[in-house]
């Protein structure tokens, strides 16, 4: 594959951020009661086959799109002068993403199956709920979101030091990122708000990236950014 061609694929793929980011949005159309206040209502909840479909599209599929995105804003930005910050951002998001997609996958499959036990007369199993979402899940959780937003802000500033895509839509998508997650955390509107600041960054960076593609002068302004080390494998 040509250094060129490769580069046209990121720029295409880029538009998978858009997509991710409105997997999240779909995501927050409705919230799961608080189990430690109604655990009755938290069961019925992720008991339907919504909730699972939610997961598996929204949260897994969606995670899965997302990383593709960030795959091709690495060899995007990892063209420039100094490929080490986009790298970075990559590693972390990587490394960030893996806790939250275990955490996704306790979501998907373990809470129906206890909402099923609760429903069917078996209230013992709060205590198991409890030890699932315990210690040792939040920390994990906790690790992987650190490493997530740090890659997200790593990628802001990638964003901001490459002459083809604007600052300000990195720092935006480094500023929804939190907010979602935080929004995420405490079932409120923030959330919804981060993931529509996702949509919005993600689509002004995709779309900066096409203009790029089809302005000759932006082409070359930006030719002396195309990767040397992609080059050595092309």
């Amino acid at each position: 594959m040509s250094q060129r061609t490769l580069y046209d694929y990121a720029r295409t793929g880029l538009w998978a951020l858009p997509v991710y980011g409105l997997a999240n949005l779909v995501g927050t159309l409705s919230s799961q009661p608080d189990y430690n206040k109604d655990f009755p209502a938290y069961a019925r909840y992720v008991h339907t086959t919504s909730f699972l479909a939610s997961h598996l599209t929204a949260s897994l599929l969606g995670t899965g799109i997302g990383l593709l995105g960030f795959t091709a804003l690495l060899v995007y930005l990892a063209s420039g002068r100094s490929p080490g910050i986009p790298v970075t951002a990559f590693v972390a998001t990587v490394l960030g993403n893996i806790p939250l997609v275990a955490l996704f996958g306790v979501a998907a499959f373990a809470q129906p199956a206890i909402g099923k036990v609760f429903l069917a007369g078996h209230h013992d199993v709060i205590a198991l709920n409890s030890s699932v979402y315990g210690t040792a899940l939040t920390v994990t959780s906790a690790v992987g979101l650190v490493l997530f937003v740090a890659g997200a802000i790593l990628f802001a500033i990638a964003i901001s030091r490459s002459r083809s895509l604007p600052r300000n839509a990195g720092i935006l998508f480094a500023a929804s990122v939190p907010i979602f997650a935080i929004g995420s955390i405490m079932g409120n509107a923030l959330s919804t708000i981060g993931a529509l600041g996702e949509v919005g960054s993600a689509i002004w960076i995709a779309r900066s990236a096409s203009r790029t593609h089809s302005d000759p002068q932006s082409q070359a302004a930006t030719s002396d950014q195309e990767p040397p080390v992609l080059a050595a494998h092309a």
